[in-house]
């Protein structure tokens, strides 16, 4: 039992709350015996009157005296030590039995506190699965918002590689209209210098054969 109380004492030191060792009340006071030295024997003995067996006087026809006739005829002394040891027993077990009452409360009271921190413990057990199940609910929330969100990044992604191959294949497109391009500006260039070269000779050889000189003499004569 007490190695139960131990184990609750700890439980509920464990939850953060003060746990007395024993309960204050009056009826935890030590019991002490009736065996504690020549003096308390001697109260004993004082008090011995009081619980002297009592005896049937009907039957001796006398009272309380030292002898006490039996049934048989005879005479029975009761000496004085024998009824100091009874009183001494009775005593014995009064205070045997106060001590059980007293040890029966501390018991009770130490099931009634055992109690009292059961309940609060299986408070504490009901706040702290509440709490429990409101982190798995969190838990839960935030796994399926990450759900979306990588749903959300593996579509976004898709859609930027997508757009980075189409921009691709449009770089690819504009490089090759360039160098498109290009040749024809070459191609270009290259009937222009031969167009060039062309009328150059064409003027040489209309020099040659002079009709520019000709031409020059007939627009001197009209001015």
């Amino acid at each position: 039992m007490y190695e139960g109380i131990a184990n609750f004492q700890s439980l509920y030191k464990r939850a953060g709350r003060s746990f007395p060792d024993r309960p204050s009340l009056a009826s935890d006071a030590p019991c002490h015996t009736a065996r504690q030295g020549p003096k308390h024997q001697r109260a004993v003995e004082s008090e011995a009157p009081n619980y002297l067996p009592r005896v049937d006087t009907r039957a001796t026809g006398r009272g309380n005296s030292p002898d006490v006739p039996s049934h048989r005829g005879g005479s029975t002394s009761v000496p004085r030590g024998s009824v100091g040891h009874r009183a001494h027993q009775s005593m014995d077990e009064a205070e045997e039995e106060t001590c059980s009452q007293t040890g029966l409360q501390v018991q009770f009271d130490t099931v009634s506190q055992l109690e009292r921190v059961t309940c609060e413990l299986r408070e504490d057990l009901e706040h702290e699965r509440s709490r429990r199940l409101g982190l798995v609910d969190n838990v839960t929330r935030l796994s399926s918002e990450r759900k979306r969100d990588r749903s959300d990044f593996a579509f976004a992604q898709l859609e930027n590689e997508r757009t980075q191959r189409s921009l691709r294949d449009k770089l690819v497109e504009a490089r090759q209209d360039i160098s498109r391009l290009r040749g024809e500006i070459s191609e270009l260039q290259t009937r222009a210098d031969s167009q060039h070269r062309e009328h150059k000779s064409l003027l040489e050889m209309l020099e040659r054969k002079g009709f520019l000189n000709w031409k020059n003499s007939r627009t001197g004569d009209k001015a």
